[in-house]
């Protein structure tokens, strides 16, 4: 999720300095955009981690009573200790959460609701009495409104944040950064866009398709130095160059790399303290143990113990580009994690860095929507209960077989064009178990899009913003019209699928190489850091633009 900084209509989270753009989709032109006022357009950038089991078969959306107070009710009245109302509805959703597929269900559906400045309190029932008081971190901001307010029913926000859900849940479980994109047509949300724009595309802080975070991205819990630390590093951009080509990136140090000391220009530069750079493969930082470093410099004089940046201690080094993508991220860190200090990096020859997030989410996947709240969401012979056993023993009642039909009446899916064997994607992606049609979080509808023949959606780009690639107004198979699809756009074709699937990734062709945003390459500074949340029980006022 992108930070929130300059307010853009909602279809760029993400669109960088020096980045690159892929080829917009058929049939759409490149183009500025006349919003009028209270419509807006984003992209969304946030990893998705959520199972389909916890999705679908959760304590408080899968049971009716708990699915009906959640979307007639105000999220602090039935959470914040300070803010509960009490009653039938606190209670009973006090009651669902001894669940931990609950749990994880609502800290995703904060992370879509709110906005990432926001947390929301509540009491975790699993941990001792003194030490139940928990939080979940607001996100992407598509129904911030429901924090103080119920929702009306069956609303756009509702809907909004349902497309969000359904995005971000995969069967496995893996955690794989995405970009959604999508439209928003409610003029009350002109006061505050939604969406926020970045000047770059920010790295993964955890391993692309693993649970696992980088522990470089970890403050130091006491000074360390060096560039083979595992602490205190700086997740700086992401870079692209065509496969097995060389290149140098370089924050001051010699053009070449450490073979070019003594010999080559600067390339970018250090200042303030004496600084640290390690390049990874792929987009997401590393360990220096990691499979995916591919290199790391301190400068050319490695053993000097000097903490000022000089031509000989200002860090670059050489890379040949990765065969896998083309992809490589670039990590920045004082030599002392003491100090403080400052980068610019710059690439040569063919390297592109930083890039946008259109530029690193390039794959559009397909369009997912529908309603997961409310009377008649969910199927009536589904009802997971939370049922006290004995003392403090509590069970939780699932159906105990697996389900061959939706549990929810109202989810869909539909699938980009650009997969070879679509509907076999499309419903592997929103199964709970990949390979079968059981436990299914959504219906899949059909192509989202097609130059002849049937199309679940009106339009492969919306008209808020053109040239993004969102679906807009997709149908559901009795044709009804759905205006809140999210469009959801993947970094590689088979991020999402297991290896024994891999054949359901294949596509009719690769998007085009990113195509440069200026016709210089401009060396690019570190992001200053967000600070953290100083009182997580209060929303935080935002943070000013990044220069």
């Amino acid at each position: 999720m992108a930070s929130p900084f300059p307010r853009v209509p909602w279809c760029f989270l993400l669109l960088a300095l020096a980045g690159c753009e892929p080829a917009l989709p058929e049939g759409t032109e490149a183009g500025g955009s006349n919003v009028e006022p209270g419509t807006s357009e984003a992209e969304i950038r946030i990893a998705n981690s959520l199972t389909t089991r916890e999705l679908v078969l959760n304590a408080i959306a899968a049971n009716h009573d708990a699915n009906e107070a959640l979307a007639s009710h105000s999220l602090e009245s039935l959470f914040d200790p300070v803010h509960r109302v009490p009653g039938l509805a606190s209670a009973l959703i006090a009651n669902q959460l001894r669940d931990p597929y609950a749990q994880r269900f609502m800290a995703y559906l904060v992370g879509c609701a709110l906005e990432k400045e926001e947390t929301l309190a509540w009491l975790n029932p699993l941990h001792p009495t003194g030490s139940q008081l928990s939080y979940w971190q607001g996100g992407a901001g598509l129904c911030p409104q429901w924090r103080t307010s119920a929702p009306a029913e069956d609303s756009a926000c509702l809907r909004r944040v349902t497309a969000c859900l359904l995005a971000r849940n995969n069967g496995l479980g893996y955690r794989v950064g995405l970009s959604m994109r999508g439209e928003i047509h409610e003029p009350e949300l002109a006061i505050a866009e939604p969406f926020a724009l970045d000047t770059w595309a920010a790295p993964l802080d955890h391993v692309q398709g693993s649970p696992a975070s980088v522990n470089s991205s970890a403050p130091c819990s006491g000074a360390a130095v060096g560039a083979g630390r595992d602490c205190g590093w700086t997740m700086h951009s992401v870079g692209w160059c065509p496969a097995g080509q060389t290149v140098s990136v370089g924050a001051g140090g010699p053009t070449g790399g450490p073979s070019a000391c003594g010999v080559g220009a600067p390339l970018g530069s250090s200042a303030d303290a004496r600084m640290v750079m390690r390049v990874c493969s792929g987009i997401s930082g590393c360990d220096g143990t990691s499979a995916e470093l591919m290199a790391a410099s301190e400068g050319c004089l490695p053993g000097s113990t000097s903490p000022w940046p000089t031509a000989i201690t200002n860090p670059s080094v050489s890379i040949t580009c990765p065969a896998q993508g083309g992809y490589f991220t670039v990590m920045t860190a004082p030599w002392n994690s003491t100090a403080a200090g400052r980068v610019t990096v710059a690439v040569t020859g063919t390297a592109q860095l930083p890039l946008s997030e259109r530029g690193v989410y390039r794959i559009r996947e397909g369009a997912f929507y529908g309603n997961l709240f409310g009377p008649g969401a969910l199927r009536d012979d589904i009802n997971v209960q939370v049922v006290n056993v004995k003392g403090d023993r509590y069970a939780i009642k699932r159906p105990e077989q697996r389900q061959s039909r939706p549990i929810f009446n109202n989810l869909y899916a539909c699938y980009d064009p650009g997969w070879v064997r679509g509907l076999a994607y499309a419903t592997y992606r929103v199964c709970a178990l990949p390979g079968t049609h059981e436990d299914c979080a959504a219906t899949v509808t059909g192509p989202c899009w097609a130059t002849e023949g049937p199309k679940q959606c009106a339009a492969q780009d919306g008209s808020l913003f053109v040239g993004d690639g969102d679906f807009v107004a997709c149908k559901d198979p009795a044709s009804a019209t759905w205006e809140e699809p999210v469009t959801v756009f993947l970094n590689g074709p088979c991020d999402l699928v297991d290896p024994q699937h891999g054949d359901l990734c294949a596509r009719w062709s690769e998007p085009e190489p990113p195509r440069r945003e200026y016709t210089d390459r401009v060396p690019v500074p570190t992001p200053v850091p967000e600070p953290k949340l100083p009182n997580p029980k209060l929303p935080v006022p935002k943070l000013p633009e990044k220069p």
